[in-house]
């Protein structure tokens, strides 16, 4: 083991396939080290007369966008197989690998360098079952997806949900969930989602409009929920379910224009809808107005008007 200096572009990153990149830990690690420096040294091996990264890919990246002219290096001497390992083992304090880290590190073993599961296993001190696990983990996912994850435009959370798919579905459904800038609650939800439907047009409203898909199906468990609540008196109760009907019809109506073709219609028929649309938009106001001063207690604008 020895401890060198390098220039943060003249050391190998190969091993950064087996890691996932964290913007937010990058930003906050970028902090420290304008402040404070390199306080720990990075470590890496050699293979073919090259510094190859094992631990402090963050670091290495945020060194070369601040410009840092050296970095410190701890060099291990490993062979190939102890190298990935390193890569797990080097990062057991604090949170450690993610799952899906972890299961690259093991197809990597696995299929790589044709190491046996128990073997793997006694490798990283871990159970045959527990490789079993992660093996299966990183050969669900296909490739385009493996690598949205590793750039950190999806996170672990939705990879291990969309690992539950076909691996012919799973890139139209983690760009869905990217383009609408889903969370992980809402990206696993429409994983969720899109299994429970059928193929045609009910999928393609899924994957173009995934933001409203999700809202419509609230709205349906929502319409479920109209059990008779012990708080409420006949007359709410009534209004209740009313407003509950209405979210429905609502929700209905605007997966129903988002999976539609507006485009293909006629000037006529846009006329006839317009003169509808008008209609909805009054009753809508009014309905607003009135829900305003009677359930949330604010003053209509003409009550304020008046100075009632």
């Amino acid at each position: 083991m020895t401890d060198l200096l390098a220039a943060p572009p003249d050391i190998d990153t190969r091993y950064a396939r087996l890691r996932l990149v964290s913007p937010p830990a990058e930003r906050s690690l970028r902090d420290s080290l304008e402040r404070l420096g390199q306080l720990h040294p990075v470590v890496a091996c050699r293979r073919d007369g090259a510094l190859c990264l094992l631990d402090g890919f963050k670091r290495l990246r945020v060194a070369e966008e601040i410009k840092l002219g050296a970095v410190r290096v701890r060099v291990l001497e490993l062979s190939e197989t102890a190298a990935i390992a390193a890569v797990m083992s080097l990062n057991r304090s604090g949170r450690g690998l993610s799952d899906l880290e972890q299961a690259f590190c093991v197809r990597a073993l696995v299929r790589e360098h044709e190491l046996s599961q128990v073997a793997v296993g006694e490798l990283l001190g871990k159970h045959k079952s527990w490789v079993c696990r992660r093996l299966a983990l990183a050969e669900r996912l296909c490739s385009s997806v493996a690598d949205d994850v590793r750039s950190g435009l999806i996170t672990t959370t939705v990879a291990r949900e969309v690992a539950r798919l076909p691996r012919g579905n799973q890139p139209e459904v983690t760009a869905a969930i990217a383009r609408g800038a889903l969370t992980s609650r809402e990206g696993a939800a429409l994983i969720t989602l899109y299994e429970q439907s059928n193929e045609g047009p009910q999928r393609l409203f899924l994957l173009r409009q995934p933001r409203e898909a999700l809202a419509a199906q609230q709205s349906q468990e929502g319409g479920r929920a109209f059990a008779p609540d012990p708080r409420l008196g006949p007359a709410t109760q009534s209004t209740r379910r009313a407003l509950y009907v209405c979210l429905r019809s609502m929700s209905e109506l605007t997966a129903r224009l988002a999976a539609g073709k507006p485009c293909m219609w006629s000037s006529a028929e846009r006329a006839v809808l317009g003169e509808v649309v008008g209609k909805v938009k009054a009753v809508a106001e009014l309905l607003v107005s009135r829900l305003s001063a009677s359930v949330l207690g604010l003053a209509t604008a003409s009550e304020e008007a008046s100075g009632e």
